[in-house]
């Protein structure tokens, strides 16, 4: 039984990993589109400010170009991609926040139980909610081909909608491996604890950027 015990929770940390990828995949990838936003933003910035009234610039009637909302359209539309797509890997790597003013007044296991019960009862409920009206919000996007409202800017908004869906689809993949982790931590073999990856939780304090 002790034999079987320990393969189950073997395979449930398998599992686990595989359900994770997907978030530290979208999550590692995107976040290299920060460096376009902020380029974006300089641009943006500058054009607005200096660029325009250029004599060349004007003369050329490239200032309208400068003025166009397609580059605020990109701003936001990189913006919430890089948010969105932050999610799951957040929470993969325990960045998100957690009360540390109560934590170090609990045992160990109280803050694996809290968090367990807390991703149970709320965090998967909440997002598989979410997720449902995210996805028709981005077909309904999508079977109308919405577009921007200047007749200038970035078209095809069901393309950024898609991630208002994808970004929490990868956050409840990755919260259901949270779940299968703490479920072998609280109810697994003493054995594989180590393994599981929820020491942070247990922690009195954690820093995903230490």
């Amino acid at each position: 039984m002790a034999a079987q015990s320990h393969r189950l929770a073997l395979a449930g940390l398998r599992v686990a990993d595989w359900m994770e990828r997907p978030a530290v995949w979208l999550g590692r990838y995107s976040s290299w589109l920060m460096l376009a936003l902020a380029g974006l933003i300089v641009f943006d910035a500058l054009g607005r400010r200096y660029i325009r009234n250029w004599d060349f610039v004007v003369e050329r009637n490239w200032h309208f170009l400068i003025n166009s909302p397609a580059i605020q359209d990109g701003e936001w539309h990189l913006h919430t991609i890089v948010t969105f797509c932050a999610l799951g890997y957040a929470y993969t790597r325990h960045a998100h926040v957690r009360l540390d003013l109560v934590r170090p007044l609990f045992s160990a296991r109280t803050k694996l139980w809290i968090e367990w019960l807390g991703g149970l009862l709320l965090l998967l409920p909440f997002l598989t909610i979410f997720c449902a009206y995210a996805y028709k919000y981005f077909y309904l996007a999508w079977l109308a081909a919405e577009s921007s409202g200047e007749s200038n800017g970035i078209g095809h908004r069901w393309f950024i909608k898609f991630f208002i869906f994808l970004g929490p689809m990868t956050l409840l993949s990755a919260g259901v491996a949270g779940m299968i982790r703490l479920t072998v931590r609280l109810f697994g073999p003493k054995a594989l604890h180590g393994q599981t990856g929820t020491e942070p939780i247990a922690a009195d304090n954690h820093s995903a950027f230490s």
